[in-house]
């Protein structure tokens, strides 16, 4: 038997918000990591002197040089994803526009309802029943998409023909 118990769903994050914070996090890790490693080296040089003892210096030149190679390590990281993400961010865009395509060239919001007279049902009723209908349609025709990409896709395509 399937045990669905620790089965985590995500929501889908936008290409372009993980390149957004993939730049943001990679200039913040990137600068802080200089701009530290800079004040150690002048802390050493003597331009910045601070009054404590060689060994607290030491110590302290060693835990916070360890964590300012770090930051430059994950800005390092951070671009590098960002180059990564630029091309993930165009195969999303071809895969939306091409979902949408299809959409609008085989159904239309009458055949996403199912015929159903919308006076009849509460609004949370029809919302339920014309995304059931829009996720079977996705699944039947892309069942290769993930499953948060897929109802991330559904959210777009319901506003596509039920704006209101």
């Amino acid at each position: 038997m399937l045990d669905t118990t620790n089965k985590v769903s995500h929501a889908y994050v936008e290409a372009e918000k993980r390149l957004e914070d993939a730049s943001s996090t990679a200039w913040a890790f990137t600068l802080m990591g200089i701009l530290g490693s800079l004040a150690l080296l002048l802390v050493w040089t003597g331009v910045l002197p601070l009054n404590i003892s060689f060994t607290a210096l030491l110590l302290a030149t060693i835990v916070l040089g360890i964590l300012f190679l770090i930051f430059l390590i994950v800005g390092i990281r951070a671009f590098h994803d960002k180059k990564v993400l630029i091309s993930a961010r165009t195969a999303e865009d071809a895969s939306i526009q091409r979902i949408r395509q299809w959409f609008q060239e085989h159904y239309s919001a009458d055949a996403i309802s199912n015929g159903v007279d919308e006076e009849d049902l509460s609004i949370d009723q029809l919302y339920f029943l014309r995304s059931e209908n829009i996720s079977r349609l996705l699944t039947e025709e892309f069942s290769e998409l993930e499953e948060s990409f897929a109802e991330y896709m559904l959210e777009i395509i319901y506003q596509m023909y039920f704006p209101d």
